[in-house]
């Protein structure tokens, strides 16, 4: 099969041809003119020549026909594809298209460039792309190197900053093309370039929700809290970032700062020491109306009448801001503060998405400083708790020896209403101690300044210690108290911690497993020692054991079995500082038993449970 010629190719041969024709016919005439010329020798010479020109004649006419009929189809052809091609350019208005030189320079700019960009293709024709981005991409040579990629790679795709005519900048990607001739050399390229800065504010604005979701932590204490806000938005967001909270004396004052600009800050401070006036422009309105604040366009020379004389007028005249945006930090109905983006450059300008965006931002660091105001009014609340139960163990301890002596001396004594009354009081006094003790163990554990103080101690001896302090406990009960151990179950332990645990676990067995046996029993292994209460009372429901850890976890509210529903969460807690396990097994109605495992040797992963005895 012949290879199919291109346009140019045609028209190559149809001119060569034709200039043959003309050399022909010229030559023809030329003869013709010097036969004219000559004294004829003989009567057929003239004839002769203009039987030849005229031959030629028509040999062109008919060359020319031929080639008309061959090469119209594909002129057309051509005006057609120049005419879609134009089309095209005028037609595709949401993406800049334009055609460069092996340069660089423009050499086709549609009306969709000249839309994104606010140059005119007369204004960019014969001119090099370079003004299109940032100068110091352009001296780090940032063009020159995309085109030597894309000549080498074939395309190129990228993304990055873009300026506008007015000097404003726009998040691109671009599309830049090589294209090469039937020989393979380079001819030039095209570039195709939309803006993507919605799409690339809405990764960065998940991006930005994900990161606050890690940085607002409320564990951190409000003023941490803050200075992590202002740290989030610069310069991803604002080239600088105040946030204002209200003080004692209902002024609103600035609480975290951060400046893209280390120079910056020291403008900043005189004005924002100046006390704003109740209701003017800025943080102290937004703060009375809870209702945000967009300055999109700002002058500093020309600031709006309504800034004039005010303290936030100053800050921005100072920090020479063109755009400018305080929101609210709400919870509810409540305002805690305001929070303060502020924009030094031609390159941002806040609009309502970035209103939208920020009062999203706002509101959930308004929950994380809300709920650092709460823990830290609970460990206040939690180390009074701390501060009491220990003032009142001293007391507490005097009075429980006084009452055991009264009941000793009482023994012999024949009013039983005495030796009762004396019991009641003494069991109110151990049941006030563990509470007590419980209150004690949960201030240290909430403020983390529980420390174990270990060592050497035998499991089986400590049961049996705690068994015969509960054994009148028991008999008044009702409750028929054994003990099966295993005297080898030693480990480095804390005993007043393990001692809190084993009288927690069987107090609880003693109250719910009234007129039932109780039975204790601790089995050792080689890496762990395994401790047990079981009882036969009312026992726990299924859905009850999923929470039955928790603080102020009750299962049975009521006056008939009274309690603050934080003792097993103590045994939890005390539990898994030694390393260890607990859990539960029980059904309603059917008992009880509570299982704690430990390891022998602290600091050790908590190890499986050992085989049930037969």
């Amino acid at each position: 099969m012949m290879r199919r010629w291109t346009f140019a190719q045609r028209v190559s041969a149809g001119l060569s041809a034709c200039l043959f024709a003309g050399l022909l016919l010229l030559a023809t005439l030329l003869s013709a003119v010097f036969a004219q010329a000559t004294p004829p020798e003989g009567h057929g010479a003239l004839p002769q020549a203009l039987l030849a020109g005229l031959l030629g004649l028509g040999c062109v006419a008919a060359l020319g026909f031929v080639l008309h009929r061959a090469l119209a189809p594909l002129h057309a052809r051509h005006e057609s594809s120049e005419q879609h091609l134009q089309l095209l350019m005028d037609g595709v208005t949401d993406y800049a298209l334009c055609f460069l030189d092996r340069q660089g320079r423009v050499t086709a700019w549609n009306a969709g460039a000249e839309r994104l960009t606010g140059w005119a293709e007369a204004e960019m024709a014969g001119r090099d792309t370079d003004r299109l981005y940032p100068a110091d991409q352009v001296t780090a040579g940032v063009p020159r190197a995309h085109r030597e990629r894309a000549a080498r790679e074939g395309r190129l795709l990228a993304e990055g900053w873009r300026v506008r005519r007015d000097g404003s900048r726009f998040w691109a990607e671009t599309l830049l093309t090589a294209l090469f001739d039937a020989h393979g050399r380079p001819r030039g390229f095209v570039k195709v370039t939309r803006d993507i800065s919605e799409r690339r504010r809405i990764e960065r604005a998940q991006a930005l929700f994900a990161e606050a979701g890690r940085v607002l932590q409320p564990l951190s204490g409000a003023r941490e809290v803050g200075e992590a806000l202002t740290r989030l938005c610069v310069p991803e967001v604002a080239d600088a970032c105040i946030l204002f909270l209200p003080s004692e004396d209902g002024t609103v004052r600035p609480h975290a700062v951060a400046c893209a600009d280390t120079a910056a800050p020291h403008r900043m401070w005189e004005p924002l020491l100046r006390c704003p006036e109740d209701g003017e422009v800025g943080p102290a309105r937004v703060v009375r109306t809870g209702r945000s604040e967009l300055l999109p366009e700002l002058d500093a020379a020309r600031p709006p009448p309504a800034l004039l004389g005010t303290a936030h007028g100053e800050l921005l005249c100072a920090m020479g801001v063109t755009s400018a945006l305080t929101v609210p930090l709400a919870v509810g109905s409540r305002v805690l503060g305001a929070l303060c983006l502020l924009s030094t450059g031609t390159h941002r300008r806040f609009g309502e998405v970035d209103r939208a965006f920020m009062e999203e931002l706002a509101a959930r660091a308004a929950l994380a400083l809300d709920n650092a105001r709460l823990l830290s009014q609970a460990q206040d609340a939690l180390e009074l708790i701390g501060i009491a139960a220990h003032d009142l163990g001293n007391p507490l301890s005097s009075l429980q020896l006084r009452l055991r002596r009264l009941s000793m001396q009482s023994a012999a004594t024949p009013d039983t209403r005495l030796r009762e009354g004396l019991a009641g009081a003494e069991g109110e006094t151990r049941r006030l101690g563990r509470l007590v003790h419980n209150l004690l163990d949960l201030s240290r554990l909430s403020a983390g300044r529980m420390v174990l103080d270990t060592e050497r101690l035998n499991l089986a001896q400590l049961v049996r210690e705690v068994a015969e302090r509960h054994a009148d406990q028991a008999s008044a009960a009702g409750c028929a108290l054994s003990v099966r151990v295993e005297d080898d179950a030693t480990g480095d332990w804390d005993r007043q911690r393990l001692d809190r645990v084993v009288t927690n676990l069987l107090s609880n067995a003693l109250k719910f497993g009234r007129g039932h046996p109780v039975e204790l029993r601790v089995h050792a292994s080689a890496t762990c020692a395994r401790f047990s209460v079981k009882d036969g009372g009312i026992g726990i429901g299924v859905e009850a054991q999923q929470r039955l850890f928790h603080r102020f976890q009750r299962v049975h509210p009521g006056t008939q079995h009274p309690g603050t529903g934080l003792g097993l969460y103590i045994v939890r807690q005390l539990v898994e500082a030694h390393g260890g396990t607990v859990h539960v097994q029980s059904r309603t109605g059917e008992g009880a038993e509570f299982t704690i495992e430990l390891p022998r040797e602290l600091n050790k992963e908590s190890c499986l449970a050992p085989e049930a005895e037969v």
